[in-house]
């Protein structure tokens, strides 16, 4: 009988209209399955994911995955139940030399030397799994924007699970709301097959839960510029339309040489990457129902230059960035420092309440850059296919609904835009080495 159980799920686990269902570990929906042993029980897995056609990935991306699939709790990476903020994860921590897993984790992982590398999340509270995966390749589908943290699909053993949520109680005061999205999470895993959110959280022979590990960034801290107020996420999201000077100057319908000097300065890369940002940022999430961003804007400070060692065919001299520059090389190379944002928290995505649609944040991207644009209008054009369904709902466990709702978005998202490009009201003038060039600005198309 429970063979085949099994294999109905596996089945419906191919096929594309089909709404969620427990997961089945080992159905091949990656390039590669990774076990991590768990003494006398199933093997947790982890999935290197495929990755969608014609994206953006990085060398850095794909070593970030296979990184990330060899983690192994209680091994090589100590973990530790998320004490803070809202949402009940877990934390994986390297291990210091000369310490064991054991030792980190009997000091909450708070031992000097012990890093953050990763963080768990599943679909609990506020969060959803398949959002977090979703971000990361929506992302890279649209050149590599945002700097949206790489993440994988991972399953955890239920024991261990439920042995470090007992820790999160006893470590959090009962009043917190972290213990209270701890409390209701360890009721649902506590109920295994009878849980009402059993196929958002279990294996189909629930031993495990299952979850995104995503990378977790360093160095980043809170983009207050980014941050204009409001009360509950909608009036945040309509202060940050309506008080926000980086929209304001986003929404202006005018040359972007008017609006930025093409002087290479400090004050005139911060705002061409300013407004690069805020418009690929209301991209996303007007693409993946993000109810949860404003207050969950970071930025991490990075150096750009133009090297006249190398030189673009119009003879004008590249535009690079780099995070870890030396003083004398800032000065060498004449390299000022700016922020950029990164987009690390993703998980109240894709089935929530799509605030950046409500308030019409989409209406104010009057400035994009090309790369952006074209990839959207690409996206939009081959999100129709058999494969890019399968992407989605077999590679990152969307339901059919899921995917529905998101190519919803991204065909109205896609026709806003390219009428308004059409009309003059939207311009693709947001390339940080055209504007800096200095070198004659070339007619717009719109089409790709």
């Amino acid at each position: 009988m429970k063979t085949s159980v099994i294999l109905l799920l596996t089945i419906a686990s191919f096929t594309v209209d089909f709404a969620h269902a427990t997961l089945t570990p080992h159905l091949q929906r990656g390039e590669k399955i990774v076990d991590h042993p768990v003494a006398g029980r199933n093997a947790e897995v982890c999935v290197i994911p495929k990755h969608f056609a014609d994206a953006h990935y990085t060398d850095k991306d794909i070593n970030a995955e296979e990184e990330l699939c060899t983690i192994e709790a209680n091994t090589n990476a100590a973990v530790c139940p998320k004490l803070n903020s809202t949402n009940p994860g877990l934390d994986f921590y390297s291990i210091p030399s000369g310490m064991t897993a054991k030792q980190v984790a009997d000091a909450n992982c708070k031992t000097s030397d012990a890093k953050k590398i990763a963080k768990y999340k599943l679909s609990t509270s506020c969060s959803y799994s398949p959002a977090i995966l979703g971000y990361y390749h929506v992302s890279r589908i649209l050149g590599k924007i945002a700097n949206v943290p790489p993440s994988v699909l991972r399953t955890f053993d239920l024991q261990n699970h439920l042995a470090l949520g007992r820790k999160a109680l006893a470590k959090t005061a009962s009043d917190t709301l972290i213990h209270k999205t701890w409390a209701s999470l360890m009721t649902q895993l506590k109920a295994g097959s009878k849980s009402s959110r059993r196929d958002l959280l279990f294996t189909d022979d629930f031993t495990q839960s299952y979850g995104a590990l995503s990378v977790n960034p360093k160095n980043e801290a809170f983009y207050k510029e980014f941050f204009n107020g409001g009360t509950g996420s909608e009036g945040r999201a309509k202060s940050f339309r309506d008080n926000n000077p980086i929209v304001k100057l986003l929404a202006r319908n005018d040359s972007i040489s008017n609006l930025v000097g093409r002087n290479f300065t400090a004050e005139n890369v911060q705002k061409m990457v300013q407004l690069k940002d805020a418009s690929e940022l209301i991209v996303l999430d007007t693409l993946m129902n993000q109810q949860d961003r404003y207050g969950n804007i970071h930025y991490f400070d990075t150096f750009y230059y133009l090297d006249a060692k190398e030189l673009n065919p119009d003879g004008s001299a590249k535009l690079k960035s780099n995070k870890h520059l030396t003083p004398q090389e800032v000065t060498q190379l004449g390299a000022v420092q700016v922020k950029e944002m990164i987009l690390k928290d993703n998980d109240c995505g894709v089935t929530k309440q799509n605030v950046a649609k409500q308030v019409g944040l989409a209406d104010r991207i009057a400035h994009i850059d090309p790369d952006t644009y074209y990839r959207l209008l690409k996206f939009d054009a081959v999100a129709d296919s058999e494969a890019s369904k399968q992407f989605f709902v077999q590679g990152l466990y969307f339901t059919a609904n899921d995917f529905a709702g998101v190519r919803k978005n991204l065909k109205e998202l896609a026709t806003k835009l390219h009428q308004a490009c059409s009309t003059g009201r939207l311009k693709l003038d947001l390339d940080l080495q055209t504007h800096f060039s200095k070198q004659e600005l070339k007619a717009q198309r719109c089409e790709p």
